[in-house]
């Protein structure tokens, strides 16, 4: 069996009398694209620095590769890359010489960078100052450091924050990308779309607690009557007339019959939907991540989740 190449156990951090992150325990499997989300506060960058070595626990252990991870430790960083939520560099450098720079502190040979420039589309910048760059182009360049090194995991705190929309699409094509050719990815995000369509598992954290963990198809499928199915019918079908076929809840909007059920009768509906000859047309609204992250987090307590 093979070992996850991330291992958090038990893992709490105390500031004072407040713990920010709570005994959370949590798997990640070699392969994944996984979300860690949660509002401000929640705890998911305090996780995440813990987890690159920036903080010290205050309990629990973490594994990356098979490795325990601690402040300082020197090997441990040989199995992943970090980008953080905001690059501290040196303005007075062109994003060649950040790149040279970076690449040569690691030990690593300068033949990447014009690679990395051309991948996040800087080559023309690349011997503009970075003190001059926006916010989005600062980011692009902290995916290229974070990318230098051919490390086995990437950690990447908020990377499409500051981008255009434009750079937001082009930045989840490079982390499927990556995720094809064999990298584990970890990231943070607050765009609950872009991460809806990339990620394998989510983990959404609240006031230190990770309240829900899985796949966001197993999300979906613990919300009940979460799945709109609209039809328009011409000439028009009462709703009295669905519910003769249909025993679901159903509601008018401006000409459309709208039936709700739930994700496991989604078909069953659209299918009898579909045996009445006036159907004109059909829409199908499922639940969103979106729907869930604040489903979940407006319930009192949390909600059960797994480790």
């Amino acid at each position: 069996m093979t070992l996850p190449i991330v291992e958090i156990s038990c893992l709490t951090k105390t500031y004072g009398k407040k713990d920010v992150v709570k005994n959370v325990s949590l798997n990640i499997e070699r392969g994944e694209i996984f979300a860690l989300l949660g509002h401000n506060g929640a705890g998911k960058t305090t996780l995440i620095k813990m987890l690159v070595g920036l903080l010290q626990a205050s309990a629990g252990c973490m594994k990356i590769n098979g490795q325990e991870v601690a402040p300082l430790q020197k090997e441990v960083k040989k199995q992943f890359s970090y980008m953080p939520e905001t690059m501290a560099l040196f303005p007075h450098l062109s994003a060649s010489e950040t790149l040279r720079f970076f690449a040569r502190l690691q030990k690593l040979p300068d033949s990447r960078v014009d690679e990395l420039l051309k991948l996040v589309e800087l080559s023309e910048l690349g011997k503009q100052k970075v003190g001059s760059f926006s916010k989005g182009m600062t980011q692009r360049l902290g995916l290229a450091i974070a990318l230098l090194p051919d490390s086995p995991l990437l950690i990447l705190d908020e990377p499409t924050s500051g981008l255009d929309p434009l750079w937001v699409i082009k930045s989840k094509k490079i982390i499927n990308q990556l995720n094809e050719s064999g990298k584990t990815i970890i990231f943070t995000s607050h765009i609950l779309s872009e991460v809806e369509e990339l990620v394998d598992r989510v983990g959404i954290m609240r006031e230190g607690d990770l309240i829900a963990l899985g796949s966001v198809k197993e999300l979906k499928r613990g919300g009940a009557n979460k799945v709109r199915v609209k039809a328009f019918f011409e000439p028009e079908v009462s709703a009295d007339e669905l519910k003769a076929r249909l025993d679901y809840p159903i509601t008018s909007e401006k000409g459309w019959q709208v039936v709700s059920c739930s994700y496991e009768n989604k078909l069953e509906v659209i299918d009898k939907i579909s045996s009445f000859e006036q159907l004109g047309d059909m829409e199908i609204l499922e639940i969103t991540l979106e729907d869930i992250y604040h489903s979940i987090y407006q319930q009192k307590g949390g909600c059960d989740h797994e480790h």
